[in-house]
């Protein structure tokens, strides 16, 4: 990441990504998710074109064959920076990231502990939530966009392709009927609150010269 620290500051956009994810969750959850859910289910809607055209990016970003890829990447880059005396000056950047991800990601594990929300392609009639299931909030939303959201942060030109691949991931799970719309829309939220948390608490940080 050639990048120095003290380069994410404008983060005011993820406050209204966050709010647009809030809101279209919100939206999702009473009124499109299950009409959509069996609009997706009574359509051929080509899931192994998206599941072939998501798995390059599975593994890209880490999450296939282990989802801690991107974490212990992004640690051993931390650390490096840190002890490294010539690359010292990245390891605010490369701490703001691994947080970010690092923190993102177990919330939706813990969220989908308790959750228990049942996937679609696995829901019939019934009860949907506390069924042992783990499909809210979306885990590739989160795995993926914790990595390219606070990219997009410190690279701001690479805010609007960042936001264009994430609804790409939204949607081939939703087309798969792997999440429910509410699942994608509560994982961007999730993606950008946290985001911007970590950028607020890294970015004063006294970081001294080594």
């Amino acid at each position: 990441m050639p990048v120095s620290a003290g380069t994410f500051k404008a983060t005011k956009w993820l406050l209204w990504l966050a709010a647009f994810g809030v809101v279209a969750c919100v939206v999702s959850f009473l009124w499109i998710d299950y009409p959509l859910t069996a609009w997706v289910r009574g359509h051929d809607t080509h899931p192994r074109g998206w599941n072939f055209a998501l798995a390059f990016f599975e593994y890209g970003t880490g999450i296939e064959p282990w989802r801690w890829t991107g974490t212990v990447v992004l640690a051993t880059g931390t650390l490096v920076t840190w002890y490294t005396p010539r690359w010292h000056r990245f390891a605010k950047t490369w701490l703001f990231v691994t947080l970010s991800h690092f923190i993102t990601v177990n919330v939706m594990m813990w969220c989908k502990h308790f959750t228990g929300r049942v996937r679609p392609h696995d829901w019939h009639v019934g009860a949907a939530w506390r069924q042992h299931g783990g499909s809210f909030p979306s885990g590739h939303i989160t795995l993926i966009g914790s990595l390219i959201v606070p990219l997009a942060v410190i690279y701001p030109r690479a805010r609007i392709p960042a936001l264009i691949f994430l609804g790409f991931v939204g949607c081939a799970r939703i087309a798969v009927a792997a999440h429910w719309a509410s699942d994608v829309f509560s994982g961007v939220a999730l993606v950008a609150l946290v985001t911007w948390v970590c950028a607020e608490l890294v970015h004063p940080l006294r970081w001294p010269d080594r």
